[in-house]
């Protein structure tokens, strides 16, 4: 069982929807606003051209905290809405699918 986690890790952004975009980066702004994410905090990365993120659960509110405390970067794949929105063309607030602290 302990053999797998790091397989799957590894295979985990492999296998994900390709219709996800990656609006990867450092945690610049972390931000309490539970109106707008549904509980969560939102943040904002380097590569999220400014706009507010949510992330999709409390679990991901701790990644996003962790990675922000240790100045490590994040994978968030957010929904490319059948290719209408881009990194650089987010809305506000936009809900993130799952995030991934980079090691």
């Amino acid at each position: 069982m302990k053999a797998l986690l790091p397989v799957l890790l590894v295979l985990f952004p492999v296998l994900a929807n390709a219709a996800d975009i990656n609006c990867k980066g450092k945690v610049t702004w972390v931000m309490d606003y539970p109106q707008q994410c549904n509980g969560n905090t939102a943040f904002r990365t380097s590569g999220s051209n400014g706009k507010w993120i949510c992330p999709p659960s409390d679990k991901g509110n701790a990644i996003v905290l962790a990675a922000l405390a240790a100045g490590k970067s994040i994978e968030v794949y957010i929904d490319d809405k059948n290719g209408s929105i881009s990194c650089s063309s987010l809305p506000d607030y936009v809900s993130a699918r799952y995030i991934i602290i980079n090691p």
